[in-house]
């Protein structure tokens, strides 16, 4: 898989803006391993050419350095390899990383034990926690949400699993709002995020023609996801490997700011809390949707939103990206700890993301800290006097 990106790594200068910018740190792995290059990427870059040109072979080190990548996509965000004629970048660092992964795995090497475990959950039940797949719609019970529809919502298996109130809030700001909206239940599978990140190709195909199949099934004309992690897999990574899809994929945010814009909901009940967001590396760098949230935040009464120094494209990551959190989870910690202290300097009293995984990986940090991390779309909720 790694050839294809052949001619990206050999145009690498080495000039270490995917490591330090102007606003300092670029890439969070960097400021906690040491420095060391192999940990960065334009080490990465070096290591893929060298693989490419026969100068180096798969290693056990080389795994390990490889898989600490958190695919948050500041050293592509950062990168200033342009083509002179078009503007565009030449180098993608994630999806190199992600080849390099690939090959990786195939020859022998990896994924790290805790990531075949994800893995075997994965075939077992179709998520990455091993849960019982009839789980997956408990958070649904006594909705009555069809399993047909023009607006499919896929939950992902953070929602559906581990923080049920996200998928209930959601669901009832949509229909606040006069969206009618179906549910595939436990036909909905993990959107292979894990898989696409771990090396394990093969399967993330298996999971995204199974999505994909149920989502047509459903008549799905458009797709709603309030996982920053679903949302870019569905958008950009499913059509990267099967093709145009039949359906558009949109984030919960989009659908709830266009709601608020024209007047469908109001946010009419006072929360007098001061809050800063913090954007999930697949809703912001990788997808663009920086305004929707903060849009929304802005809208609710009695609230006062401030922004965290590292902000949009130059935000810094939770810490659990790329299944870093689960392959490496004291280094995940100490990143969330960076993240929630600078949420911390700006007085906020509480931090709202756009994202399940991100509110995981911020909330056991922040609890350190005394400060409270929400979903966006339980803070919408409660805006709106629906305590879910």
């Amino acid at each position: 898989m790694l050839e294809k990106y052949k001619q990206a790594v050999t145009v690498c200068s080495r000039c270490g803006m995917c490591i330090v910018g102007e606003n300092g740190y670029i890439c969070p792995v960097q400021q906690h391993s040491g420095g060391f290059d192999p940990s960065v990427a334009r080490g990465r870059n070096q290591i893929a050419r060298a693989i490419l040109e026969g100068r180096l072979k798969y290693s056990d080190e080389l795994m390990e350095s490889t898989f600490t990548c958190l695919g948050c996509d500041n050293c592509h965000e950062q990168c200033g390899r342009v083509d002179p004629r078009t503007g565009e970048k030449l180098i993608d660092e994630g999806k190199i990383t992600r080849a390099l992964r690939v090959d990786l795995v195939k020859a022998g090497y990896g994924p790290p034990e805790p990531l075949k475990a994800v893995d075997a959950n994965m075939e077992k039940v179709h998520n990455p926690f091993g849960e019982p797949e009839g789980r997956r719609s408990a958070w649904a019970a006594g909705l009555n949400l069809p399993v047909q529809g023009d607006t499919v919502y896929f939950a992902g298996c953070y929602a559906a699993y581990r923080n049920p109130k996200i998928a209930r809030a959601t669901v009832a700001v949509l229909q606040k709002g006069g969206v009618n909206v179906a549910y595939l239940g436990e036909n909905e599978w993990c959107c292979g995020v894990p898989e696409l990140w771990d090396g394990n190709a093969p399967l993330s195909e298996e999971v995204i023609q199974h999505n994909v199949e149920a989502l047509k099934a459903a008549g799905a004309k458009r797709v709603v996801t309030s996982c920053a992690g679903c949302f870019h897999a569905l958008k950009s990574d499913y059509p990267e490997i099967i093709g145009k899809l039949p359906f558009e994929v949109v984030h919960s945010s989009e659908v709830i700011a266009d709601l608020i814009a024209s007047g469908k909901i109001t946010l009419d009940t006072e929360v007098a809390t001061t809050f800063t967001y913090h954007d999930p590396c697949h809703l912001g760098r990788y997808e663009k949707v920086y305004e929707p949230p903060r849009a929304i935040l802005k809208s609710i009464k009695g609230a006062k939103f401030v922004e965290m120094p590292r902000n949009k494209n130059n935000a810094w990551c939770c810490g659990g990206g790329s299944v870093v959190a689960v392959a490496f989870p004291d280094l995940a910690r100490d990143i969330a700890d960076d993240r929630v202290q600078e949420a911390k300097g700006t007085e906020a009293e509480a931090i709202v993301s756009a994202c399940p995984l991100c509110e995981n990986g911020l909330t056991q940090s922040a609890r350190k800290a005394k400060m409270e991390v929400y979903d966006l779309s339980v803070v919408v909720a409660n805006a709106m006097g629906m305590h879910v």
